[in-house]
Formats: structure tokens, sequence, C-alpha cells
């Protein structure tokens, strides 16, 4: 059995309305889930190991879902070779609440345009919840929109950043030319 523990104001979002996520959760997998509305505590059982690496796709899915993206884009992590990545924001601000809130506007940008764009250019998804940004998407995605977030990070000027972006995604679409 699998514990995790998600923000309680995301516990409704990974129930669904009438249940109908986490219904489309088990059916896909085969996992059932236990869940604490109180807590937050998730527990993962899986009784029937058809596929071993389920219960650990079904952990990252409940984590994406308590990390803010929608339960339609958590979904693309049961696809094989996709992936989660947490950062920390506090791993490059310290403790400081204000430098937080300033690299967490950085990385949303006027209106969204920041985020969205790494988003459309690195045909990742990206969610910025809390202290933490994640990234869903395959290796070379993750790792264009990875590169982007830490340029932001770093201080790197928006105009900069966005160059990169679109240099990158041309990388992006030879791999997925060679994997047709």
């Amino acid at each position: 059995m699998i514990s995790i523990r998600i923000p309680q104001d995301r516990i409704g979002v990974l129930i669904g309305k009438n249940g109908e996520t986490r219904s489309q959760i088990e059916k896909i997998s085969g996992v059932k889930l236990e869940i604490d509305s109180e807590t937050g505590d998730v527990n993962l059982v899986d009784n029937s190991p058809k596929d071993p690496e389920m219960p650990l796709k079904v952990r990252e899915v409940v984590r994406a879902i308590g990390r803010g993206f929608s339960p339609e884009r958590a979904f693309r992590l049961f696809d094989t070779g996709v992936y989660l990545e947490i950062i920390d924001l506090k791993d490059y601000t310290g403790k400081n609440s204000k430098r937080v809130k300033t690299v967490r506007s950085r990385l949303i940008g006027t209106r969204g345009k920041t985020r969205r764009l790494i988003e459309e250019l690195s045909e990742s998804y990206v969610s910025i919840y809390g202290n933490t940004v994640s990234i869903i998407g395959d290796y070379i995605q993750m790792e264009v929109s990875r590169e982007s977030i830490m340029m932001i990070l770093r201080g790197n000027q928006h105009g900069t950043v966005y160059k990169y972006l679109e240099r990158k995604r041309k990388d992006i679409r030879l791999a997925k030319l060679d994997s047709v």
C-alpha cells in the first residue's frame, strides 16, 4: 500500500463531481483509492498487481492533482514515458515568503503569459501551486520546461527565456518525428 498526502483543498478535485474522477482512476488502473478528506491522506490499495507500475503511476496522478493540475492533464501520466516533476521554490528562494511570491509572479507572468508560453513552446503542462511549480511531460519536454523555469529562477529576463523556448521548440518537434 502506498500513502500520500495532498492539500485538503484539492481533495474535491481528486474525488470529482459525484466521485467521477476517483472512479475513472480506479477503472483505468485497478488501484483502489482510500481518501481521508479530513487529513488529505490518500492510500492506494492494489489488489490485483497485473501491472506492477500502475500503483506508481496512480501515485503520480494523485500528486499531480494535489499540485494543481486538472484530472484531464494529470491522466497524461498514465501514458508511457510521461513524468511529473515538482520543484519546490523555497529550495531556490530560501524561506523568504516575499521572494517566493516574487518568483511565483515571474513564473506566471502578466495575465499568465509566461506559464502559457512555457506550456505551448515546450508542449508540456505547468502548474504553479503554493510554493511549488510542477511539470508534466516526456523527457525532452520536461528538460526544456525545467531549464526555462530555472532561467527565471536565476533571474534571466523573460525575453531571454522566450528565445530559448523558441529555439528548443524545433528539438521537440524533431523528437516527435523520430518517435513516430
